[in-house]
């Protein structure tokens, strides 16, 4: 039986159950025009570009109160780079930037990590109450939901209309209300594609080289013909990237109820019973094509030890791999792994809390001024010339402008010392420029605005589930699911023998208490609304 979109996929003419983050149906109810508002007098950082002589002299106060006579520093830690070459430099014209055309009257200290070390270099930081301004966070890495609840992040939502009022508008009430805990903002999400839509990036040159026509595919049993043919031909080269969190099981596309490494979620189109998705027949069906697939050499025999997938795509050993795909992703694959890619989509665009909360950013609660740290960020999210200053570096060093456009861009002779490749965790990325490179061209925010429009929501978008209560059992599926889940999802065990175990190991460690937890506060949440 093939791997069909299951009923996650949302059907064009489902019953739209609205939801705490929408006022109706569809997305478009969570997804506002990336067009800024008018310009209000009430946002200090919202200067014109033009030098003036407010700008040249430090403020006493803003027209909202703030306090703007001392000259401060604000620092922002960063997830999903190392610290560039020049990032001295880009601070350097930033901070002149802000002192030529805000009235911010402060400096910017700019902090990046990988994202594989910045989650403990920022639970170190909020758990020894260090001073910092702002940081990244989301619900995979610098987690939200638990840095907000043990009160590491300032409760923004009344301050959002007073200090960053252009970027609530352009983020729209849905995905503001959709990013809330307990009906709070801890977080500024980015405003980018609001929905995924999982599907395959493939090797375009390998594609090209066999003729091969993915027109037909709909689902990833249907790559079977084509996975054998790399097996055949290509030596050296895995047919299928699979590895531990980055298998092809998010094509079932659950709306899982908190992490999608843990049991616990519901059916897109039926929200009101949550199910252990280890326990569903489509579960077992994945696993058998991965096993199948496994066994026939299209996937790497180490597959479940395999904590770091770029490595094998960086150099070139990849044919195709499961991805959250949005337009463009192709062309963002190609820039980070050197490789021009295809990209097939599978399921269908679906908004979820897994993107109002995916990316986002965050104020301290050991800033002094979080105000001005909220300020900051509303300049970062509305003034094209600074958020492209910090994403892409210096004009005629780092990139250079095609002549005759606005928005597109070339390398410079520096852009390997300051080229973050980041800019969906940083904000507002529809005013970043865009690569002359990049395929869709000029029209790539527009795509981005397109795709945002169509995608459905699901009916838990704004639940965030809260899992005090069940931290203990939580902690023994964790070991249970870390022991099995990986040789299952990328097929190296027969689930006809190992799956009963899995299951029965999560019933041993008390699943059945974080399922009931989990149905409790939906339910709750739901009577609710």
């Amino acid at each position: 039986m093939k791997l069909a979109k299951k009923s996650l996929a949302i059907l064009a003419g489902m019953t739209c159950v609205a939801s705490m983050a929408m006022t109706g149906c569809g997305g478009n109810n969570a997804t506002a025009t990336n067009t800024a508002p008018k310009e209000s007098a009430a946002t200090a950082t919202n200067a014109a570009p033009k030098e003036s002589a407010a700008a040249s002299e430090a403020p006493a106060a803003d027209s909202n109160g703030v306090d703007l006579s001392e000259h401060i520093t604000i620092t922002w830690y960063q997830a999903g780079a190392t610290e560039p070459e020049d990032l001295a430099k880009v601070e350097a014209a930033a901070n002149e930037y802000i002192a030529t055309k805000t009235n911010l009257n402060c400096d910017i200290k700019l902090n990046f990590f990988d994202f594989g070390t910045f989650p403990e270099k920022m639970n170190t930081m909020i758990n020894s109450g260090e001073e910092f301004d702002i940081c990244f966070t989301c619900n995979w890495c610098n987690d939200y939901t638990t840095q907000a609840g043990k009160g590491a992040y300032v409760d923004i939502t009344d301050m959002l209309g007073e200090y960053a009022p252009k970027t609530k508008e352009i983020l729209g009430e849905g995905f503001i209300l959709g990013s809330q805990i307990n009906g709070r903002n801890y977080a500024i999400p980015a405003n980018k594609e609001k929905a995924h839509q999982w599907g395959l990036v493939i090797r375009k040159d390998i594609a090209e080289k066999y003729n091969m026509d993915f027109s037909n595919v709909k689902t990833l049993e249907d790559m079977e013909p084509f996975f054998q043919t790399i097996k055949e031909n290509e030596p050296g080269m895995y047919a299928l990237e699979a590895c531990e969190g980055e298998s092809a099981k998010r094509l079932l596309d659950y709306d899982y109820i908190g992490s999608d490494s843990m049991p616990g979620a519901v059916y897109n189109d039926d929200a009101s019973v949550v199910f252990n998705q280890v326990e569903k027949p489509e579960m077992k069906e994945l696993f058998e094509l991965m096993h199948k697939y496994y066994q026939a050499g299209y996937i790497r025999e180490d597959a479940p030890s395999v904590t770091d997938y770029q490595v094998d795509q960086k150099a070139g050993k990849i044919f195709a791999a499961v991805r959250s795909l949005k337009p463009g992703k192709a062309a963002e694959e190609a820039q980070t792994f050197q490789h021009d890619y295809i990209q097939v989509e599978l399921t269908d665009p679906i908004i979820s809390n897994r993107e109002t909360t995916g990316s986002m950013e965050a104020i301290s609660v050991t800033s002094k001024h979080p105000e001005r740290a909220l300020m900051l960020l509303e300049l970062f999210n509305t003034d094209v010339e600074f958020n492209n200053l910090i994403n892409f570096g210096i004009e005629g060093d780092h990139y250079t402008k095609v002549e005759g456009t606005e928005n597109i861009i070339s390398q410079g002779e520096n852009v390997s010392k300051y080229n973050l490749n980041i800019g969906w965790a940083l904000g507002n990325q529809l005013i970043n420029y865009i690569w002359d490179s990049e395929p869709l061209g000029a029209e790539k925010w527009n795509k981005f605005e397109e795709f945002n429009n169509v995608a459905k929501n699901t009916q838990t978008l704004g639940f965030i589930y809260q899992s005090d209560a069940v931290q203990s059992q939580i902690a023994q599926c964790t070991n249970v699911w870390k022991q099995y889940m990986p040789s299952l999802e990328t097929g190296a065990v027969d689930p006809e023998t190992v799956l009963p175990e899995f299951i029965e190991s999560l019933k041993a460690a008390n699943v059945d208490d974080i399922i009931a937890d989990k149905q409790q506060q939906l339910d709750a949440w739901k009577a609710s609304k």
